[in-house]
């Protein structure tokens, strides 16, 4: 049943990507998408979490939860400042130096073991970054390679900490606060915010609600195919999605340029973050 999550998760992940690139390019507001992307995500999760609540009992906890949300808030807003500029693809296989940031900071902070396979992984994924980077230097292009690059720094860090407020929170619940928190951090400090989200709806409230919904139930379908199957062979059957997301970008978002540059990002970042997760 693992295998089924995995699989329904990676199609809703490719297809939540695909929307939110339609939605956001052409430097729409991404601060007001990624209130959305939170509110949203929470509404999704909430009835999991009211089924099956786990949360914790100490402030430390709490608190702890808390700056994953802020890191959270960042995170998503430099992803889509870059979906305003990058193809989904492209912006795909930058995310994958995430990966790379879990292995070299889970050696540091965790004291896991060095893998072979992992080096192998690292290797190609920053290849996979170096063409890309070599390729889209335009000023804009490049301003979306670093908000992607800096995003990867900060969900390295969220993934890290996870592992500690997984000892007070279960999987459902933690997907709940993870979009609860998020949301109203932004709703808070957002400049004009009600303005803002207003402005954005109106300008395509469908795709929004198909967007931020499908990364909900996306993020929920793996939580789940994490909690019963073995995570590495989940999330690399997850991570292969991202070939479909190429090829969406190419039939239904006309987004043909630079393909065979693309090819070989994809396949070599694919192929990295398959690696990683052996």
């Amino acid at each position: 049943m693992w295998l089924v999550y995995a699989l329904l998760s990676g199609l809703l992940y490719t297809a939540s990507g695909l929307i939110t690139r339609h939605v956001l390019r052409g430097n729409k507001d991404a601060w007001a998408f990624s209130f959305y992307f939170s509110a949203i995500g929470a509404l999704v999760s909430l009835p999991f979490f009211v089924s099956n609540p786990k949360i914790a009992t100490t402030f430390p906890a709490w608190g702890l939860l808390s700056l994953v949300g802020i890191l959270i808030v960042g995170q998503n807003l430099l992803n889509f400042k870059a979906t305003n500029t990058l193809e989904a693809s492209v912006q795909g296989a930058l995310t994958k130096f995430r990966l790379v940031w879990v292995f070299i900071l889970s050696m540091v902070i965790l004291h896991e073991g060095f893998s072979l396979y992992k080096l192998i992984g690292t290797v190609l994924t920053v290849v996979a970054g170096i063409i890309i980077i070599q390729k889209f230097k335009k000023p804009e292009s490049l301003k979306g390679v670093i908000y992607v690059l800096a995003a990867t720094t900060l969900y390295a860090t969220v993934i890290i900490l996870y592992k500690y407020l997984f000892v007070s929170f279960n999987s459902v619940s933690l997907t709940f606060f993870i979009f609860f928190i998020p949301a109203v951090i932004n709703m808070l400090i957002m400049p004009r915010a009600m303005e803002r989200i207003g402005t954005i709806m109106k300008m395509n409230r469908w795709g929004i609600v198909a967007a931020c919904g499908l990364g909900g139930f996306a993020n929920l379908a793996m939580n789940q195919s994490l909690a019963i199957g073995e995570a590495s062979r989940a999330l690399v059957i997850i991570e292969a999605f991202l070939v479909t997301t190429l090829i969406g970008e190419r039939i239904f978002l006309k987004e043909k340029s630079n393909l065979l540059i693309k090819i070989i990002a994809v396949l070599l970042a694919t192929a990295g973050a398959m690696f990683i997760r052996l």
